[in-house]
């Protein structure tokens, strides 16, 4: 019997994912599709919403509503990635549906009585207040991301991933000089420098961003917890993680996966080095954890909800 036709997996509810529109550069947004992507591999009947901006802070109702239809003039029809299943919701299942919301959407819009908060990132961390209700069960996709919230159980990890092992590649070119990304960096309190001689990839393609890794010897990278670092791994480069204030070593690596093949601060580069193999063998089983984890979160909503 194949796992879309085991009816233990599946919830007696719909589930219903807030989605963006896909988007290659933003590991929210991928993981977010890729989720909805993988219940539907289940035999879950998982769909996407897409909710509006409420431009809630523009006092003109005139001017709420250009913005608005400026936005999906702008961005268009939903967009999935070509090899994912994510369809819409109607409203009727979004009605009797779980309803998924990342930390960076302000509370419940959809006002379900079913809601599962899915960290994706420190709340507030993007200057968002999720307003995260009382009743609302947490999940998190790193526990550095569930650290500074109370009563959250330890088998709340919920992960999926999305790996571009066909860009990231080490082609064995020769290398020289640096390469640095902001990204995330930016929301933090230290000083970015500017002018240095490295090589921005913030905003390039992945064929891009591969190639840079291919040619260059180490990649500094401003965001602690990004996918990143492994794609540049994977590529022969060293990645290099800008030491955040008042986070150590130690405690920055307990929170996530990648505890080999990444230097925390310039002196642990040899060690990054040497330990890059590691890393990359470690990756190679995610499909297997990501399998346990996206059961185990099926089962806790069965007992919560059904």
């Amino acid at each position: 019997m194949t796992d879309k036709n085991n009816t233990n997996l599946r919830t007696q509810r719909p589930i219903v994912v807030d989605c963006p529109h896909f988007n290659e550069n933003n590991g929210g947004a991928i993981v977010l599709h890729v989720l909805v992507h993988r219940l539907r591999a289940l035999g879950v009947e998982a769909y996407a919403v897409t909710l509006e901006q409420d431009y809630a802070d523009i006092k003109s109702p005139l001017l709420r509503v250009l913005k608005k239809w400026n936005r999906r003039r702008r961005l268009g029809p939903f967009r999935t990635h070509p090899s994912m299943d994510v369809p819409l919701a109607s409203k009727e299942i979004i009605n009797q549906a779980i309803v998924v919301y990342p930390e960076t959407r302000s509370g419940n819009p959809l006002q379900s009585q079913r809601v599962v908060r899915w960290l994706l990132h420190k709340p507030g961390f993007f200057g968002v207040d999720a307003k995260i209700g009382p009743d609302e069960e947490i999940f998190y996709i790193a526990e550095a991301f569930a650290k500074d919230v109370k009563n959250i159980s330890t088998d709340r990890s919920l992960r999926v991933s999305w790996f571009r092992n066909d860009i990231y590649q080490n082609l064995g070119l020769p290398r020289v000089g640096a390469c640095r990304m902001i990204r995330k960096g930016k929301y933090s309190n230290y000083q970015i420098p500017r002018f240095d001689g490295t090589i921005l990839i913030d905003g390039k393609k992945h064929t891009e961003i591969a190639k840079i890794f291919n040619t260059t010897e180490i990649f500094y990278c401003h965001d602690p917890y990004t996918t990143y670092a492994y794609y540049a791994v994977l590529c022969g480069c060293v990645p290099v993680v800008i030491p955040q204030p008042g986070l150590s070593s130690e405690e920055w690596r307990s929170g996530m996966d990648l505890k080999y093949g990444i230097a925390y601060g310039e002196e642990e580069i040899e060690w990054a080095r040497n330990t890059a193999n590691q890393l990359i063998s470690y990756m190679a089983t995610e499909k297997e954890r990501d399998a346990v984890s996206l059961l185990r979160f099926l089962n806790t909503l069965r007992l919560i909800f059904d």
